[in-house]
C-alpha cells in the first residue's frame, strides 16, 4: 500500500469527496453510526460509477435505533443498508430519529440506494485491504479528550476505550514508520479534525474498539435508474 490507496497517480478520497459536498453535521441526536452508513453507501454509489445522491442518515439510525435516540449497532446499520436501503435526504427532515416521523415518500425512495458486497473486519490488515480494493468502510471510536487534538499531520490524539462513536472511513496511508493510517469520514461538521475529516491510527484508535463493535465495509450499490420498483418497509 503506498500513500494512495492504488499508486501515486490515485486521487486521494479527501479530492474525490469534497468537504463542501460530502460532509455533514448530525445535530444533537445519537445518529453518528445512521450517518457513518449512509454515507459509506454514498461514497461507495460514487466508487462504483453511479451518480452522487445525497443519503440520509437520519433515516437508517430511524429503522435501528430501537425506536430511541440512545445510539445503534454497527452491524444493525450493514443490514439494513443491504436489505431495505437509505432514503435521499431531500426527503427527511434534519435531526429526525423515529421511524414513525419518516414519510412514505422516504419509505419508498429508500429501496432505490441498498448496498451490497458488505463484509465485517475484524483487524488491521483487512480493513487497509478492503480501502485499497475500493470499499468504504464503516468504525467505531472512542471520543475522549484526546479525540479532538490533531498533531501536524491531521492525525487524531490517541484515545482508546470500547467505543462511543461511528464515523466512516474512506481511505489509507503509511507513514514514515509503515503503520497504516485511516482517513476517517466526521458527522460533526466541517469544524471538526480538517474540515470534517481525520487520519486514525489502528493502535491508537481503532485495536480497541474492533473488540465491541463490528467494523464494515462496503463497496457495490444499487442505482434507482435499475432498481425503481418501490418498497415500503415495515
Amino acid at each position: 500500500v503506498s500513500q494512495s490507496r492504488y499508486s501515486a497517480n490515485r486521487t486521494p478520497a479527501r479530492q474525490r469527496f469534497p468537504a463542501s459536498q460530502w460532509i455533514r453535521n448530525q445535530g444533537g441526536r445519537g445518529s453518528c453510526n445512521g450517518y457513518a452508513g449512509a454515507w459509506a453507501l454514498a461514497r461507495a454509489r460514487v466508487v462504483a460509477g453511479l451518480p452522487f445522491v445525497a443519503l440520509s442518515g437520519e433515516y437508517l439510525y430511524s429503522m435501528i435505533n430501537g425506536g430511541r435516540d440512545s445510539g445503534s449497532m454497527l452491524d444493525d446499520g450493514m443490514a439494513a443498508i443491504q436489505s431495505k436501503g437509505v432514503s435521499r435526504e431531500e426527503y427527511v427532515k434534519h435531526e429526525s430519529y423515529l421511524w414513525s416521523q419518516m414519510s412514505e415518500q422516504a419509505r419508498q425512495d429508500a429501496a432505490n440506494h441498498r448496498g451490497f458486497e458488505c463484509f465485517r473486519v475484524d483487524d488491521e490488515t483487512e480493513l487497509a485491504s478492503g480501502l485499497c480494493l475500493g470499499f468504504i468502510g464503516v468504525v467505531a471510536v472512542h471520543a475522549g479528550g484526546s479525540y479532538n487534538r490533531l498533531d501536524s499531520r491531521g492525525v487524531r490524539g490517541a484515545s482508546r476505550g470500547p467505543g462511543n462513536h461511528a464515523v466512516g472511513v474512506q481511505d489509507v496511508r503509511v507513514n514514515n514508520n509503515g503503520d497504516f493510517e485511516f482517513d476517517e469520514v466526521g458527522s460533526w461538521g466541517r469544524s471538526n479534525g480538517q474540515d470534517g475529516y481525520a487520519w486514525l491510527s489502528w493502535d491508537g484508535h481503532l485495536e480497541s474498539t474492533v473488540q465491541h463493535h463490528a467494523f464494515y465495509l462496503i463497496r457495490a450499490a444499487s442505482d434507482s435508474a435499475q432498481h425503481n420498483v418501490p418498497e415500503v418497509v415495515s
